[in-house]
């Protein structure tokens, strides 16, 4: 089939949503449909037989609804905790007018991703918006702000996706990862003009000194993170790292006010225990290892196994029903049966996307373009390496599929080009993390977390200069790479 053929289901998808007049679940579908039409046409045109292919396409849907059920989980198990959260009366005191501006750059860089970190799967974003909601801010400037706790997805969920990307071209994940660092500390700076515009547009000012300190924080955060990648673990990379420059940030503040300590506990003890749950199954032995091997699921034979005492969604069900256990029983059930019903679009949109982009790879399409593209731009292929891995970041929303469905072709580029494999695999892993943020799930996940209806679009409009700004960032790396391996200087 021709190259035409494979791309109708990612360029109509495209189409349907510049159009403005369908949703994202609905061009979603549309896209899925296109795809698996691209996936199962050649395989009945090569054999007579129908069951086989239909047989393959059914074994594909479930290997996509598997993948897709680890985010869908903690889409409506955070959704809970979130209303479970809100509904005992806990959230988070209204900050002082003086220290709104600290407060947004604390829940966007440092609480946020400190909780994408250790717990992954978008939990870091439920947690910036409790934060940023109390603060009195435009609710579409807060959802696209509460994106930014997406920024260090390269180690979500403990660095899982990094470590399938470094298993993918038989790296090692400390390389990989330190890889990764040194490029965030390229990214990072980068994001904070898209950042001091939106916090602007919300009626917040930020003097000259402020904005010089917040370099230096994000500047310092980079630098914690290869530390942390380079002579820890690089699972710890995120988790470890924001929490470090968290307490040098806020730790002085809350010391000079007992009280203050005291009363942060008594209203965030559901998001520590969350944190500490999660934490200590993953990294406290014997708990670790017990943790790793009982109720694991695992129907595909070693395709993303889930172990049900180590995920979020468990722990998150968990502590909502500890919080729901005071109220009246029809309150807690209104609470649930809310959570559930604003959870279900969320849900279907992030199905639709992962069955699209697996469908798409079992066809052959991305690869197929990844060679076409390849033959039209000869060495300068490797300029697209930040794109490619930015979409696929977006499409399906997961920095595991993403690296599953480029990392191949990003290596193909890196050879054409002739530029160290590492970095641009490292080029695919940050953009694809950062730009999952951009994936439907999210966008519609954060608008539902700040009691908006229908308006993902304004939300889109502002959160797309985040993913845009990473591209550019890469893509500076890259040519400067080129432009010194061009003058025999690597």
């Amino acid at each position: 089939m021709t190259l035409a053929f494979h791309m109708m289901p990612l360029v109509g998808t495209i189409l349907l949503l510049a159009s403005r007049r369908v949703s994202l679940l609905s061009a979603g579908i549309a896209g899925m449909a296109l795809a698996l039409v691209t996936m199962v046409a050649p395989m009945l045109m090569a054999q007579p037989s129908a069951a086989p292919v239909l047989g393959l396409a059914a074994v594909k849907a479930g290997e996509g609804a598997w993948l897709a059920w680890h985010a869908m989980s903690i889409i409506a198990a955070g959704l809970l905790f979130h209303r479970a959260f809100e509904a005992r009366g806990t959230r988070t005191a209204a900050v002082a007018q003086e220290n709104r501006r600290r407060a947004v750059f604390v829940a966007c860089f440092l609480v946020g991703p400190f909780a994408e970190s250790v717990t992954g799967f978008g939990v870091g974003l439920v947690v910036a918006l409790a934060m940023l909601r109390s603060l009195g801010l435009p609710p579409v400037q807060s959802a696209a702000l509460g994106l930014f706790s997406q920024v260090l997805a390269a180690w979500g969920a403990m660095g899982v996706g990094s470590r399938v990307g470094a298993e993918l071209i038989g790296v090692s994940f400390t390389e990989l990862g330190t890889a990764s660092a040194l490029l965030m500390a390229i990214v990072l700076p980068c994001l904070l003009p898209v950042f001091w515009g939106l916090i602007q547009s919300s009626g917040l000012r930020s003097s000259l000194s402020e904005r010089a300190t917040d370099v230096v924080l994000l500047l310092c955060l980079a630098g914690l993170i290869w530390l942390t990648n380079r002579f820890v673990a690089p699972e710890l990379g995120g988790g470890l790292a924001t929490a470090i420059l968290l307490l040098l940030v806020e730790g002085p503040r809350l010391l000079r006010s007992g009280t203050g300590i005291r009363q942060l506990a008594e209203r965030l003890w559901p998001y520590g225990l969350l944190i500490a749950g999660l934490m200590a199954t993953r990294l406290l032995p014997p708990l670790s290892e017990w943790t790793g091997q009982w109720l694991v699921l695992d129907p595909f034979g070693g395709l993303a196994p889930l172990a049900l005492l180590r995920h979020p969604a468990t722990w998150l069900v968990l502590i909502a029903g500890i919080l729901l256990a005071g109220l009246p029983g029809a309150e807690a059930g209104k609470v649930v049966r809310g959570a559930l019903r604003a959870a279900l679009v969320p849900m279907a949109a992030t199905l639709v996307f992962v069955e699209f982009a697996t469908f798409m790879a079992a066809s052959g399409g991305a690869a197929m373009f990844g060679n076409a593209w390849r033959e039209v731009a000869g060495r300068f292929a490797v300029l697209a390496s930040p794109v490619f891995g930015a979409a696929a970041g977006m499409l399906t929303g997961s920095n595991t599929a993403s690296n599953a469905l480029m990392m191949h072709i990003q290596l193909s580029l890196a050879a054409e080009s002739g530029l160290p494999s590492i970095l641009i695999a490292a080029v695919q892993t940050v953009a694809g993390s950062i730009c999952t943020m951009l994936t439907p799930g999210r966008i519609v996940l954060a608008a539902g977390l700040v009691g908006l209806e229908r308006s993902e679009g304004a939300i889109y409009r502002r959160a797309l200069p985040i993913g845009l700004a990473t591209i550019l960032a890469l893509l500076a790396v890259i040519v400067a790479m080129t432009g010194f391996k061009a003058g025999g200087l690597v």
